[in-house]
C-alpha cells in the first residue's frame, strides 16, 4: 500500500505567513524527494510560493490551494473552481470588520480567492507580532467563532472556518479541504493518507479533511501546533520504518 503524506502549510510546515526555517527546509527537501506528498492549504499559490522553495513545491505530487478550489502540479493549474458570493453576505462581512472590538487595523480585511472569501478584522497586512497578539486576544474573546456562528445561521448554504491565527475562510458548502481526500484517492488508488494540520479543532479549516479521512481506517490525521511538531512526528515515522 502506498503511503501518501498531506500537509497544511501555515502552522504546520511554517510559522503563519513566514518562510520555512532553513533546517526544516533541508529535511523537507529530502522527504519530498522520497515520499508521495501533497499540500492542502487555504492560501493561494502565490502566498505558498513566498513560504516554500520552488523545488520543494515542484517535488510535491499536487498542491491544493484555496481550501481545494484549486489544484496545482508542476507550477501549472490543473483545475480551478470559482464562486460569486451574494452581496448580503459581503455586507455582513463588512459589518463584522467595521464593528470588531479589536482596536488595531492593518489593511486587507477581505481577500477574494478562487471559490472562497478570506476575511480578517485585524487585516492580512499584520506582522508576525501583531498576528500573535490578535490570536491571543481572540482565544479569550472568541471573536472569530462568534462571527462564524452568526454567518452560518444566516447563510446555511455556506461553510466558514478559522484559518491560521487571524482569519476566517468562507466557502460554499462542500468546498472545503475535504475535497483533497477524493482527489488524492483518485490519483493514488488504494493509498494510505496521513494528514498533518494545526486547525483540526471545532471551526478549524483542517477539520473537514480530518473528518473525511476518519471515515476510512487506512487514513489518519495528526494534529500539530508548529512545524517543530510536524518535524518530530515525521522523524518518529521514519524511525519506526527503519526499526
Amino acid at each position: 500500500m502506498k503511503n501518501v503524506y498531506a500537509f497544511d502549510v501555515d502552522g504546520t510546515l511554517t510559522a503563519p505567513r513566514q518562510r520555512i526555517s532553513p533546517d526544516f527546509e533541508h529535511f523537507m527537501r529530502s522527504f519530498v524527494s522520497r515520499e508521495t506528498v501533497y499540500l492542502v492549504t487555504g492560501s493561494d499559490y502565490s502566498k505558498i510560493s513566498e513560504q516554500l522553495p520552488a523545488d520543494i513545491m515542484e517535488s510535491c505530487k499536487g498542491i491544493f490551494t484555496c481550501s481545494g478550489a484549486e489544484l496545482w502540479q508542476n507550477s501549472r493549474i490543473v483545475y480551478r473552481k470559482t464562486h460569486n458570493f451574494p452581496e448580503k453576505l459581503v455586507e455582513l462581512v463588512e459589518h463584522f470588520i467595521d464593528t470588531s472590538a479589536y482596536p488595531l487595523r492593518c489593511g486587507t480585511h477581505i481577500e477574494p480567492r478562487p471559490g472562497m472569501l478570506n476575511i480578517s478584522s485585524i487585516g492580512r497586512q499584520a506582522n508576525l507580532a501583531q498576528r500573535k497578539a490578535y490570536h491571543a486576544w481572540d482565544k479569550v474573546h472568541q471573536e472569530r467563532k462568534a462571527f462564524v456562528d452568526a454567518l452560518l445561521l444566516e447563510f446555511p448554504q455556506y461553510e466558514a472556518s478559522t484559518g491560521g491565527e487571524i482569519s476566517i475562510d468562507i466557502v460554499p458548502t462542500g468546498w472545503t479541504k475535504a475535497v483533497a481526500r477524493r482527489e488524492i484517492e483518485t490519483r493514488q488508488f488504494g493509498c494510505s493518507i496521513t494528514f498533518f494540520g494545526d486547525r483540526m479543532g471545532p471551526d478549524g479549516n483542517d477539520k473537514p479533511l480530518a473528518d473525511a479521512l476518519a471515515r476510512n481506517p487506512r487514513h489518519k490525521s495528526i494534529a500539530v501546533n508548529s512545524y517543530q511538531d510536524t518535524w518530530n512526528e515525521l522523524k518518529r515515522i521514519q524511525n519506526s520504518k527503519a526499526a
